[in-house]
């Protein structure tokens, strides 16, 4: 899926569920109604709601990215003039 501000460009087949709560890729047993086609743009929150776009987990090179950030924030030093 393709993204720009407000809705997702669709790569695939996505089809909503018998309860409508998710959307499934073609070729699921629960897929029972068309949901969108590839080159559909779609909303971003919906395609989050539903399934169709998740947001990937926060990895450990981001984490070793911003643990640098961690060590800059120190104490105020002491009076020096005592």
């Amino acid at each position: 899926m393709s993204s720009d501000t407000g809705t997702v460009v669709v790569d695939q087949h996505w089809y909503l569920t018998g309860d409508k709560s998710r959307v499934v890729p073609e070729g699921d047993p629960g897929a029972r109604w068309l949901w969108a086609a590839p080159g559909d743009a779609v909303p971003r929150g919906e395609a989050l709601r539903l399934g169709a776009l998740r947001v990937a987990p926060v990895t450990e090179p981001v984490q070793k990215h911003l643990a640098p950030l961690a060590n800059k924030v120190q104490p105020a030093p002491s009076n020096k003039g005592r």
